[in-house]
């Protein structure tokens, strides 16, 4: 019976692997959005997200700025999401939505809030942990990531303060009408 036991000690252990003994990310391929596209003056495609937007030690992990362009004649508001493309599933670090459909753009470092004040209309959920809005990258080894602005077709969302992530994100994609994308990484 011993046997039994520590061989599944280490069979639990075998799955708990950690970050590092992942295989490493794939290799970041360049945006190819149609008439929509989503760009950042703070990096490039697939190139390194800087220190100031991820949550490494001593970074303010405050959210990029972001703008874009081609949005089609239906979008009535705009919706941001941020997740790790390395992981199975992927995981969802930021979540804004309800943003107008005025707005081109987010500035740098949105508020951590519900509504934040420097995105006026705009609504986000709880990402990360117990973050509410931007939770940039920080992982043990690199990662890549994926900004994707959906164009909605509805004004607001059918969500408030406590909808969840996923309950945003499957909201927005059965009412997107159009999407961009802005891969980049991450390397400790």
């Amino acid at each position: 019976m011993k046997h039994l036991v520590i061989g599944f000690v280490v069979l639990g252990f075998e799955g708990c692997a950690t970050d590092a003994a992942r295989p490493a990310a794939a290799p970041c391929t360049p945006d190819a959005n149609g008439a929509m596209a989503l760009t950042s003056p703070a990096f490039a495609s697939c190139a390194a997200i800087p220190a100031v937007h991820t949550c490494a030690a001593s970074a303010p992990n405050s959210s990029p700025p972001l703008a874009w362009t081609g949005a089609p004649a239906d979008a009535q508001s705009f919706a941001v999401v941020l997740t790790d493309l390395s992981l199975d599933p992927v995981l969802t670090h930021w979540v804004i939505y309800d943003i107008p459909a005025t707005t081109t753009s987010l500035p740098a470092a949105v508020e951590n809030a519900y509504a934040p004040n420097n995105v006026a209309g705009a609504h986000q959920t709880v990402g990360l942990g117990t973050t509410r809005g931007y939770r940039g990258p920080c992982p043990p080894s690199p990662h890549t990531y994926q900004f994707k602005v959906h164009a909605i077709r509805l004004t607001t969302l059918l969500a408030d303060e406590a909808t969840t992530s996923a309950e945003a994100l499957a909201s927005i994609t059965a009412n997107e009408s159009a999407a961009a994308t802005l891969t980049a990484t991450f390397s400790p």
